[in-house]
């Protein structure tokens, strides 16, 4: 099966490419269509899931795709460039829900609000890049959902990398109330074959062989390493006048993709 730094909407709420890559396309893979009927399920029963992952297999823009066809007007999405605290929570809970006038000053006056506000539409409650989350703010969200009840709950999603999952896992107060798991893994060489021609044009006409070395060379099963590959793999084709990709033009495009080799040795030991 299978963020983007992290992974944001344009104006029309369409997910937004890794790189702005011109031309690529929403792949229906097995994990965006496990992902669309997992959250779906969530919304149905007002329930709290998490979809977890590495970073770069598509998380985020997997969730803000499916949630598009499913509940674009009620979603909440909060996302943190660091750890927050259950304050910035409120905080971006009091914006996202245009409450008026100044936010409460004492934080169960607030969390009063927030509760009564919350239970007026049946919102979705996207808590994104949520490895950033310490148990306290993970708490803060339960007591949130806790305290509705059957469609006045708000169904919450937590996206996030491993330290999520081990964070939820390890809380058994938590992870009692996960109603399901997703786990986000690299594509199989099998599925980049599929896939990676349906990505993009450019690949459309690619021998299997082709995208089948560059996957072990960089792309490693994800599409934030293929839609760098790809940017660069464009550049170089302008910049020869070609039409079509050609194993010369991938190499170059991979020694700028890839770390240099005395890192990636680092990395390796």
């Amino acid at each position: 099966m299978n963020t983007t730094t992290t992974a944001v909407v344009d104006d029309n709420g369409d997910p937004d490419f890794y790189l702005n890559l011109a031309d690529a396309r929403v792949v229906a893979t097995e994990a965006l269509l496990e992902a669309g009927e997992n959250i779906t399920d969530t919304i149905d029963a007002r329930a709290m899931s998490c979809i977890y992952g590495n970073a770069g297999l598509g998380k985020t823009f997997s969730v803000l795709a499916a949630l598009k066809e499913v509940a674009p007007d009620l979603v909440l999405l909060l996302q943190f460039r660091s750890r927050p605290t259950p304050r910035d929570i409120r905080m971006e809970l009091f914006d996202a829900l245009h409450l008026e006038g100044k936010p409460p000053a004492h934080p169960s006056e607030f969390d009063r609000l927030l509760k009564q506000s919350l239970t007026r539409r049946p919102y979705v409650l996207v808590c994104d890049e949520a490895q950033q989350f310490s148990r306290e703010c993970f708490e803060f969200v339960r007591h949130l959902w806790d305290t509705g009840r059957g469609k006045t709950r708000p169904a919450v999603l937590f996206v996030g990398g491993e330290e999520c999952y081990k964070t939820l896992y390890n809380e058994p107060a938590l992870a009692s109330r996960i109603y399901i798991w997703q786990e986000f893994t690299p594509m199989e060489p099998d599925e980049v074959v599929k896939n990676i021609p349906l990505f993009h044009p450019v690949w459309a006409t690619a021998p299997p062989e082709l995208i089948n070395y560059i996957d072990l060379e960089a792309g490693g099963g994800t599409f934030r390493m293929w839609s760098k590959i790809t940017h660069h793999v464009l550049e170089g084709m302008k910049r020869r006048g070609l039409t079509e990709v050609d194993e010369t033009v991938a190499r170059w495009a991979l020694r700028r993709a890839r770390p240099p080799r005395s890192v990636r040795r680092d990395e390796d030991r």
